[in-house]
């Protein structure tokens, strides 16, 4: 099987025109134009290089017209560029034009940004923050994402999310049981923490944390000191 490239001299002299004028229909006439594999090349160096430094609201010219016209092939791609704006602080996701997105994904796509954004968030403001746009309501709805990421602001914000169903204790037992079976350190702990904060009895395994039921209201209200206890 060939591989991919991810850069063509070419393909680059190609693309820069209608990005330096915010020609987005000259883009997409472009990337019609082409192969199916050079369009993939394209696609690599959008998200990679031609779209990763430049101004924002280019950037999201483009995106929101390449999501728009094949999601199938841009979404992530553009999306991993995001994340690396975010990383560098030329994006937010309190950005409008990111809100507006996040607003039109159908469930797939709402699935495939979140589990690709969550794991790289650093802090529950984060988390909150992406949700919003997501518009994925607490409780279940976000554990959903939250039971799949062993971040400690995941974390935290999932131990936070099972209060939305504490009246039900055998869902409430499913995901400290699905936290034991991931087996990291952080999980295990948190895991502990909700068979005190729950009352989990039946709740079984050899926990290092030891901890009393006073103690985990200041843990789901402080991510400090939730930070203390997990790690």
């Amino acid at each position: 099987m060939a591989t991919d490239r991810h850069y063509s001299k070419t393909l680059e002299q190609k693309l820069l025109p209608p990005l330096q004028t915010g020609d987005e229909e000259g883009l997409v006439r472009l990337l019609d134009s082409l192969s199916r594999s050079e369009q993939r090349t394209a696609g690599y160096m959008l998200g990679e290089r031609l779209l990763a430094d430049c101004p924002a609201d280019l950037y999201w010219q483009m995106t929101e017209t390449l999501v728009r016209r094949e999601s199938k092939a841009y979404l992530i791609t553009l999306m991993k560029t995001f994340l690396m704006r975010l990383k560098n602080g030329s994006a937010s996701l309190n950005d409008s034009p990111f809100v507006k997105l996040a607003a039109s994904f159908n469930d797939v796509e709402r699935q495939k940004v979140a589990l690709l954004l969550l794991p790289a968030l650093d802090a529950p403001e984060q988390v909150e923050q992406l949700f919003s746009a997501m518009q994925i309501a607490k409780g279940r709805e976000q554990m959903v994402y939250l039971v799949r990421v062993d971040t400690l602001p995941c974390l935290f914000h999932l131990l936070r999310s099972l209060r939305y169903i504490e009246h039900d204790r055998m869902e409430v037992l499913q995901v400290a049981r699905q936290l034991m079976k991931r087996g990291t350190g952080r999980s295990f702990n948190l895991a502990s923490i909700i068979k005190v904060a729950f009352g989990l009895e039946e709740l079984t395994g050899t926990f290092s944390l030891r901890l009393q039921p006073y103690q985990i209201a200041r843990l789901e209200q402080s991510y400090e000191a939730f930070c203390q206890s997990v790690c």
